[in-house]
């Protein structure tokens, strides 16, 4: 009886366009201090909710046009190898 309540309401209510922060990071893998750079850079917008941070599908898909459009490309900086003149 229980389940098939929750799975009426599920019916009722579309999934929610927010999803943990931690978990999207995770799944794309990047540590949750890359993703407090990116937060403080302004190069994404976050949600928080009662203390724990949330991000919108539509923040992370203009993300990704971003990225994938090279605004946050820098060249590679090699470094050099030691007692090499």
């Amino acid at each position: 009886m229980f389940v098939s309540a929750i799975g009426e309401l599920a019916k009722q209510f579309p999934t929610s366009d927010l999803v943990a922060f931690d978990h999207w990071l995770s799944a794309i893998p990047v540590t949750s201090t890359t993703g407090w750079r990116w937060r403080k850079r302004g190069w994404i917008k976050t949600v928080n909710i009662c203390g724990r941070i949330y991000i919108s599908r539509q923040e992370i898909s203009r993300f990704e046009e971003r990225a994938a459009a090279g605004e946050f490309a820098k060249t590679h900086k090699t470094p050099k190898r030691k007692g090499a003149d």
